[in-house]
């Protein structure tokens, strides 16, 4: 609540609070403006590169027992049997590895590009035509193997205009030869019902709502950065990442708010879960992004020191001295972010203090296991 408020006095300084009243808010009534991929600078050049790719993955955080859990399969009338075998060392690692290219599919992010522009492309004027027709004719190549993008397909105006067909009239053809499984002709009530989209995302499915629409729509479609926009916002504002978290869906979720230049409330979350590492990653992609970090180059000298290290998905319980000389640099990099860079300076300076605190006490127990087992 707290930050929800904060949120909303930084968006109009004229909502606070006086007298003591207690303010009670519902996500449900919030109106949340989306905002897409609509502006000059494309973010598909950056959301593509290599060194953006890696942060995002590392900060998705895959975790096995997540990414392989139990799903609803209502194409399935009798669930797999498991299957148990005895392996050697090698038939283990080949396995591992194989486990490992798979959640790396599983993984695999939907892309994030620049909004489609209409298509106002005439091909010819035929007056002859005018007044032969009071209907439009549609003209479809359906040919086998030709990808959906690249097909011509063309209109005939009763105005004798030949003209090619925009996105939604060639999405509809499209879907009318070549079916794609799960894609309906008529959008989702879940989408075009505002309130029934609300329901959802006030019940925490964010990752049902974003996987729906990449079924049913094309990653540069007006409706789908919306409906995404709108999810990642409402995760935003709740805070809550760990649902999205060893998914495909984190790492566009990510990357949209580092694009829009809100990753302070994430960047919190990660403090308070001492996920220091995680929280210099984040602030090596804005430095990626944007180019504004105080501490940009710190951050990206740091990385590839993080990504030499195991995924972290609990709190340690014991460090090494490498593990220390490695988290003190990182304290001392998001440091000197929160100086320059952060509109949370309070929040995140209490969260790092918190941090500092519980770390030391876990340095002590290390050095003194440590040294009551002789090896300090």
């Amino acid at each position: 609540m707290a930050l929800l408020l904060r949120k909303l006095t930084q968006n109009n300084p004229r909502n606070l609070i006086h007298d003591a009243q207690v303010l009670v808010i519902s996500c449900r009534k919030l109106s949340i403006v989306p905002s897409v991929y609509d502006g000059e600078q494309d973010p598909a050049p950056k959301f593509f590169s290599s060194n953006v790719q890696v942060l995002l993955k590392r900060l998705t955080r895959p975790d096995y027992n997540k990414v392989f859990r139990k799903r609803t399969n209502q194409g399935l009338t009798v669930l797999k049997t498991p299957t148990y075998k005895f392996l050697t060392d090698e038939q283990l690692q080949a396995e591992l590895a194989r486990a490992d290219k798979k959640a790396d599919r599983l993984l695999q992010m939907p892309p994030v590009v620049k909004i489609q522009q209409h298509i106002d492309d005439v091909l010819s004027r035929d007056p002859a035509l005018i007044g032969y027709d009071t209907a439009k004719y549609l003209f479809t190549d359906i040919t086998f193997g030709v990808a959906n993008e690249k097909r011509l397909i063309v209109e005939r105006d009763p105005d004798g205009i030949l003209r090619s067909c925009d996105h939604d009239v060639r999405k509809r053809l499209n879907q009318t030869y070549f079916p794609m499984n799960g894609r309906k002709l008529r959008e989702p009530l879940m989408f075009t019902d505002q309130e029934k989209l609300n329901s959802l995302l006030d019940r925490e499915q964010y990752e049902f709502v974003l996987d729906r629409a990449c079924v049913q729509y094309e990653p540069d479609e007006p409706s789908y950065q919306r409906i995404t926009s709108i999810t990642y916002q409402h995760v935003d504002m709740l805070s809550k990442y760990e649902i999205l978290r060893s998914t495909r869906h984190f790492g566009p979720l990510a990357f949209y708010l580092t694009w829009h230049q809100s990753i302070d409330n994430l960047m919190l979350e990660l403090l308070q879960n001492s996920a220091v590492r995680e929280a210099v990653l984040l602030t090596a992609l804005r430095q990626d992004i944007h180019g504004d970090v105080a501490s940009g180059d710190v951050a990206q000298a740091l990385v590839p020191q993080v990504l030499a290290t195991p995924v972290q998905l609990s709190k340690p319980e014991r460090l090494t001295e490498e593990d220390i000389q490695l988290d003190t640099k990182c304290v001392e990099c998001i440091e000197k972010y929160i100086t320059a860079n952060s509109s949370m300076k309070s929040q995140q300076e209490l969260a790092l203090q918190g941090y500092r605190e519980h770390y030391q006490q876990l340095i002590e127990l290390s050095r003194g296991l440590l040294k009551a087992h002789g090896k300090a």
